[in-house]
């Protein structure tokens, strides 16, 4: 993988902020109604216990990348196409995650900017630094983390003191009993954002420390589940599982009920911030995913040739990926229970049942 290295400190800042995305400004587990923040940490622990296969994957393959060891694992008649998928895959979680913010940027505060101007503006933002390299979004991701975190304490601090917080609207939990809190678990909250950390099949060969970087792996990932689990019950809290329920995105709604003193208020800017530096990183990675799967089965030496290129397919499908946002939406809840299922799931448990069986045979062999 030559000398680009990332630290595990700049692999906990990117999985943290790929795992916030747009995932921490939208009704994340709504289904299951006040239990949606357990849902949330349910769907954590699945997610976590999908990481380990993704590092048991890279223990055994250390030097490869997921478009490497795939065709080791499959052969290459099976693996490289394969392989071939996975790109077209990361390049339309990408343009998912584009149309995502660009929309998002539209409805809570650009309405009178045209869509294609935002999503390019994202896009080519995205491209600028991937074609510095992985280190440098690697560094830029630990500057954004602590921006982030300072937001985040803000808002909640502002939130309690603003006295619009009421917890007894998460009361009585389990009032429905866990059927609706496993459900939500296995056909939302497992997949997003949990599924899509896949994309870091592509980075992880780059760490500079393997031990250190897969245990601020998981740090990062239960981090991330516990954050996003408590943005869930604040929101619930703070608007009722009505409002909450029936938001495009709850966690404005909640933040514009700040009101200290007639002074302190309209602080919609925080979560508009948050949404940006989410979903920036949240595309950046998974074009960068894209990106370099197509180099390494192309056999093409700087994958940075193809970042423009692929932008610009970025760009244009993202206007054309759907008509509407309730349609984009729609097309989203299906592919979370189907393409990312099965690319962030089905296949690496079976790449994973493959390479051990494999290699007990040759163990057996020897």
């Amino acid at each position: 993988m030559g000398d680009i290295k990332i630290s595990p400190g700049q692999l906990f800042a990117l999985i943290f902020l790929f795992n916030m995305g747009t995932a921490l400004v939208v009704s994340l587990g709504i289904m299951a109604e006040k239990d949606a923040w357990l849902a949330t940490l349910f769907g954590t622990v699945t997610g976590l216990l999908l990481f380990f296969v993704y590092v048991a994957l890279y223990r055994q393959y250390t030097n490869l990348p997921l478009s490497g060891y795939i065709i080791e694992i499959l052969g290459k008649p099976i693996g490289w196409p394969l392989a071939l998928l996975y790109a077209i895959f990361f390049i339309y979680g990408a343009v998912r995650d584009v149309r995502d913010g660009g929309v998002l940027l539209v409805i809570s505060v650009l309405d009178q900017t045209p869509l294609i101007v935002i999503n390019a503006v994202m896009t080519l933002s995205v491209a600028y630094v991937l074609n510095k390299g992985i280190e440098v979004l690697g560094r830029t991701a630990l500057i954004f983390l602590g921006i982030l975190v300072l937001s985040g304490v803000a808002s909640n601090l502002l939130l309690f003191v603003s006295g619009v917080v009421d917890f007894t609207r998460l009361l009585p939990v389990l009032e429905r009993g866990w059927g609706p809190v496993l459900e939500t678990t296995l056909t939302h909250t497992y997949e997003f954002p949990f599924n899509e950390v896949i994309c870091f099949t592509m980075v992880l060969p780059l760490l500079s420390e393997m031990k250190r970087g897969i245990r601020y792996g998981v740090i990062a990932t239960l981090l991330s589940g516990f954050v996003l689990s408590l943005t869930t019950a604040m929101n619930i809290a703070a608007l009722g599982i009505g409002i909450a329920g029936r938001a495009t995105f709850p966690l404005l709604h909640t933040i514009s009920l700040v009101n200290i003193g007639e002074f302190i208020q309209r602080l919609d800017l925080l979560v508009v911030l948050s949404l940006i530096i989410g979903d920036f990183f949240k595309i950046a990675l998974f074009y960068y995913a894209g990106v370099k799967t197509a180099a390494d089965l192309f056999q093409i030496s700087d994958h940075r040739k193809l970042i423009y290129p692929v932008g610009l397919i970025i760009l244009f499908v993202s206007m054309m990926i759907a008509g509407n946002f309730a349609e984009h939406i729609e097309e989203g809840n299906f592919a979370l229970i189907s393409v990312f299922l099965i690319f962030g799931s089905g296949l690496p448990i079976l790449m994973l049942i493959v390479s051990t069986v494999k290699g007990k045979f040759r163990s057996n062999s020897s």
